[in-house]
């Protein structure tokens, strides 16, 4: 169905897209409706807390307290092995910008403009300068619901049409404080804040079952893991080179070596390649990329390794593929795939499910199970002990990038008596988080139907 308006010469701005003035008239005629509650983030008594983070550097550490960099922030999603930690002392004395259970987070640079509820497992974490976390006050609207908003295509409307020639976009508080809120119906804000609420508990239940199934395969191993030294000196000799033909330091580096071996010795152990194939994906080209806001609802995600969260795809990341072109690279993605990333952020696990539907770029391979269960060998890539220190002893660099190139074929698998066990805590708990992907999109989906947009 064509749309026909008409737009006076006066009120014409450096901008010939005809969705910018659709879009700028509903705001403007959404704002003066009678049943339509709005206001502004800047109008009086809306947010209680407004702030960012520390904008000092930090110190990492191998453990500790969460710390969320913008790049952690996905829409309805946070991102909890990101990988950095402060310590408890600083976490404490960074009290404004520590999370609390209901805070609604929201991009400023970067990828500006996404946002996610804060739930049970990741309060207490604090944020970077690039990120500002937002309390509202309940009596305009909930965390939930507000969040669902600012992931919304009127929200990103705004937010994109603020830095109208800018070069460096930044979301200032000013900025942020002009975004207006709609609500049209109390009860589609409530249906969608219990939703809202159920994902965070499933995303919750999820992840704990992931990690206890985690525990109970490196429990089976009967290795000492604490035990195996990790010194930072060592030699080779020029025999050991030969064979293996690697000259990388980390290829040999003793933490890693040793704790292959001992898996090794303690356990039945079979080449991935032996047991499932791999499969890279593609360069489809940035030419071929529709953005959040201009994609269609049939546009395909294009996952990218920073698109991998919480052991997931991102449903809504940067970039969108027209169907028919996603189609033409025939990638073939099914249920109970595994994906792991092989180039740049090397080791990083992933596993599709029923409601899943993507498209890969060339830095992830995609597995399939030939001989071994998909949950179980989603468990053993995605510990630390089997899946990252093989990825890092594999890496080299190439030019710029580091890769692990065709070497995960040749990744060592160690089988678990205890894998019963792990199979069935894991299939729970993709079964909650295809259920959590289903609910996200279904109040993405009322909201953006409620307001017409």
């Amino acid at each position: 169905m064509i749309k026909a308006f008409s737009i006076k010469n006066e009120d014409l701005e450096n901008n010939l897209f005809p969705n910018f003035y659709l879009f700028k008239q509903k705001i403007k005629n959404y704002s003066t409706r009678k049943d339509i509650f709005s206001f502004n983030l800047g109008d009086e008594n809306v947010l209680d807390v407004l702030t960012d983070g520390e904008h000092a550097g930090q110190k990492f550490i191998e453990s500790g307290a969460l710390f969320i960099k913008n790049s952690s922030v996905k829409r309805y999603n946070i991102n909890e092995f990101d990988g950095f930690y402060i310590s408890h002392e600083k976490n404490n004395q960074l009290k404004r910008s520590m999370l609390k259970k209901g805070d609604v987070l929201f991009t400023t640079i970067g990828n500006i403009g996404i946002s996610a509820v804060v739930g049970g497992n990741v309060k207490n974490a604090n944020i970077n300068q690039n990120v500002v976390r937002m309390r509202v006050n309940e009596n305009f609207t909930t965390p939930q619901y507000l969040s669902c908003f600012l992931n919304s295509r009127i929200a990103k409307f705004q937010v994109t049409n603020l830095f109208t020639g800018n070069i460096y976009p930044l979301l200032t508080y000013p900025k942020i404080k002009s975004i207006k809120v709609f609500v049209k119906d109390k009860r589609v804000e409530k249906k969608i804040t219990e939703l809202l609420v159920k994902a965070d508990e499933n995303q919750i239940k999820a992840l704990k079952q992931i990690s206890e199934a985690q525990k109970i395969f490196l429990n089976s191993l009967n290795v000492n893991f604490a035990s195996i030294p990790k010194r930072m000196f060592y030699a080779i000799s020029n025999d050991q080179f030969a064979i293996d033909d690697m000259m990388t330091p980390a290829f040999y580096y003793p933490l890693y070596v040793n704790t292959i071996n001992e898996i090794k010795k303690n356990n039945h152990c079979v080449l991935l390649g032996e047991i499932a194939n791999c499969k890279n994906g593609d360069a489809v080209g940035s030419v071929n990329y529709k953005s959040y806001l201009d994609r269609k609802e049939t546009s395909i995600p294009f996952i990218r390794t920073s698109d991998l969260v919480n052991y997931d795809i991102d449903m809504f990341p940067d970039f969108f593929i027209e169907k028919d072109i996603a189609q033409s690279f025939n990638q073939d993605l099914q249920n109970e795939d595994i994906l792991f990333t092989i180039d740049g952020k090397i080791g990083l696990t992933a596993m599709l499910t029923k409601y899943d539907r993507c498209i890969i770029q060339s830095h992830i391979e995609r597995i399939r199970c030939t001989e071994i269960n998909p949950y179980y060998l989603f468990i053993v890539l995605s510990t630390k002990e089997v899946g990252l220190y093989q990825s890092k002893k594999f890496t080299v660099t190439q030019s710029t990038i580091s890769t692990i190139s065709n070497n995960l074929k040749n990744f060592i698998i160690p089988f678990s008596k205890q894998e019963k066990k792990i199979i069935e805590l894991t299939e729970q708990a993709f079964q909650l988080k295809k259920e959590r992907k289903k609910i996200v999109n279904e109040s993405r989906l009322m909201l953006e139907r409620s307001l017409d947009f």
